[in-house]
């Protein structure tokens, strides 16, 4: 197998596209699970020096904004996730459209 320039622009270009994805899909999971399970911690009852704005001793005693910030950095990142999947999906369809022999075996 011989390497010109153009396969090697190709294979670093999959390459660092792939890494991309991978770390897009690292960040949006870390949104959306670290979002969900940070403000669900941050509304348990504990032991604090002072109430929350909601009147009881709060693990956070900032409750109601920090876990609105927090749902809301949940929804920004399940919201690129469907971008994602959208991505996804539109990529198939140029496979798909591209050769019409996978077309066939898919929609059987």
């Amino acid at each position: 197998m011989e390497f010109n320039k153009t396969t090697i622009k190709k294979v670093l270009k999959i390459t660092l596209k792939s890494f991309l994805v991978i770390f897009y899909v690292i960040f949006v999971g870390t949104l959306i699970i670290g979002g969900i399970v940070a403000g669900i911690m941050t509304l348990i009852p504990d032991e604090a020096k002072k109430p929350c704005y909601l009147g009881y001793y709060a693990h956070c005693s900032f409750t109601p904004y920090s876990t609105l910030i927090l749902f809301a950095m949940t929804v920004v990142g399940t919201v690129l996730l469907i971008k994602l999947i959208k991505y996804f999906k539109r990529q198939y369809n140029k496979v798909i459209e591209k050769r019409p022999i996978l077309r066939t075996y898919i929609n059987k």
